[in-house]
């Protein structure tokens, strides 16, 4: 009966081993693989962001902006651009596929984009326009911190 007892217990300390060691490997992955999170995705130029400029503008100037952005982009232009996608639906589902019409309909979305993004940097520089020498100093003092600071990078808790 004894002889019984210590084959199960060798058998245990082994498998309990063995998943204590996987587990510790899978622990070591998952740790690798968040502290190594941010250097493997792949970052863009502050410049292709378009976002350095707003960073740069304090909270109080980046909520007139949005206000600014939010009364030229009325409900309508926001609904131009949803019936577009699914415009842009309905073509990729179709058979047969029309390329010709898709390129068409994406070109158009682009020339919407531009003008929006033209809008909102008219609007930029009439802020910055608008400010006093001294602002506008404080702002590039910022701008220059956002440039040399690189992309923002939120951590998930």
């Amino acid at each position: 009966m004894s002889e019984q007892m210590k084959t199960p217990r060798k058998w245990t300390k082994v498998l309990l081993i063995a998943s204590l060691a996987l587990n510790a490997c899978f622990i070591g992955i998952i740790i690798g693989v968040k502290l190594t999170q941010d250097e493997m995705r792949p970052q863009r130029a502050p410049s292709a962001q378009g976002s350095l400029y707003l960073r740069a503008l304090s909270h109080k100037d980046r909520r007139a902006l949005g206000n600014s952005m939010r009364s030229y982009h009325t409900p309508e232009m926001r609904q131009t651009v949803r019936a577009g996608y699914e415009n842009a639906l309905q073509l990729l589902r179709a058979t047969p596929f029309d390329a010709a019409a898709l390129q068409t309909l994406m070109e158009d979305q682009t020339k919407a984009s531009e003008e929006r993004l033209a809008y909102a940097r008219g609007a930029l520089i009439a802020h910055l326009s608008a400010m006093s020498d001294a602002d506008r100093a404080e702002f590039a003092n910022a701008l220059e911190q956002a440039l040399n600071r690189g992309p923002k990078r939120t951590k998930k808790p």
